[in-house]
């Protein structure tokens, strides 16, 4: 079912405050010769001093570069709207659910369509990226959490032993 006049303009403005946001002023960060020079100088220098600066400036690099990634969808899902495509799977050309699109107004494919992209993807990941998402989701796991009889438990017990 396509959506309606109110919905499409709902999700339009929802699609607006996102790209406002997201396209706003950042913190503009010092550079990194800058926020260590300061502690260059000390003797009482401590390593982890060291460590948190390079770990604040890694985590700020992670959340711009989620920042642009995500504004590059927000303003195709606006062209989308432009074009009179939006609300429809890039993958099946099946009409979006209003649910979804208001969950994920940038949604490109139905929810099953994801999925399925999403799954072959992992399918296609080198056996070493599949392996550490088995152990995340062993860790995560409610039923193995604090039990030593996890998939991750038996690999850290075996590398222990072995060394």
């Amino acid at each position: 079912m396509a959506l309606t006049n109110e919905q499409t303009q709902h999700l339009y403005h929802k699609l607006l405050d996102m790209q406002k946001v997201l396209s706003g002023e950042k913190k503009e960060t010092e550079s990194m010769t800058e926020e260590v020079g300061e502690l260059s100088n000390g003797v009482d220098n401590h390593m982890a001093d060291h460590g948190t600066l390079v770990t604040d400036r890694m985590t700020d690099q992670t959340v711009r570069e989620i920042d642009r990634e995500l504004l590059e969808e927000v303003n195709h899902a606006l062209q989308k709207m432009k074009e009179g495509t939006y609300g429809v799977c890039e993958k099946t050309g099946q009409d979006i659910p209003y649910e979804r699109l208001e969950a994920v107004p940038y949604a490109r494919m139905t929810v099953e369509e994801q999925a399925d992209m999403e799954d072959d993807l992992e399918a296609d990941a080198p056996s070493y990226e599949r392996a550490f998402h088995e152990q995340v989701k062993d860790l995560s796991n409610k039923e193995t959490i604090d039990q030593k009889s996890s998939q991750t438990y038996e690999i850290l017990d075996r590398e222990q032993d072995s060394k």
